[in-house]
């Protein structure tokens, strides 16, 4: 007995102890569930950046969880958005983009001014357009913008010299719906 007393010192016995309570922590852990689940979390304890990527699946996120609000500017490609969610007309559901131009003299002087009407290629829609007029200090556009039935863009110019030419410019497409 002499002989245990003189091999243990009180570093080895702070060592002894340590290595007891170290081995019992484990297993009073494992004893207590061992494993930890959502019910074991304190809500709004693990931060984002704790967690693995993709291990969050989109079934288990609340259907309010994720807003506009807190989307990342740019972070969505078109893959992730559902169009049919969209209102009015979305670029997935436009085609080539055509623009259509007709360059039209102006008269000198006419009263009513002088009209002119850019087209859209059969199937297509305006979607935009514009008048640009090869003379601006002699002439002036009174009015222009897409036709009542959207098949191009038409504008009236007014022209106080010869030689002036207007240009209107349609910006056509085919789209699903026109709405």
């Amino acid at each position: 007995m002499t002989r245990i007393r003189n091999a243990i010192s009180f570093s080895n016995a702070v060592a002894l102890i340590a290595l007891f309570v170290a081995l019992g922590g484990s297993v009073y852990a494992a004893g207590k569930g061992g494993k930890i689940n959502g019910q074991k979390i304190k809500p709004s304890s693990i931060p984002g950046n704790r967690l693995k990527a993709s291990s969050v699946a989109t079934k288990q996120l609340k259907s309010t969880a994720v807003t506009a609000g807190k989307v990342k500017p740019n972070s969505l490609t078109g893959k992730q958005v559902n169009e049919s969610t969209l209102k009015g007309v979305v670029a997935g559901s436009l085609g080539a983009v055509y623009y259509a131009v007709a360059p039209v003299a102006l008269s000198k002087g006419a009263a009513a001014g002088t009209a002119g009407f850019a087209g859209c290629p059969p199937g297509t829609f305006v979607i935009g357009g514009g008048v640009s007029l090869s003379n601006e200090e002699s002439a002036f556009v009174n009015d222009s913008g897409p036709s009542a039935t959207r098949i191009g863009w038409g504008a009236t110019g007014f022209a106080g010299k010869d030689g002036v030419v207007m240009t209107i410019t349609a910006i056509c497409t085919a789209v699903k719906t026109i709405g």
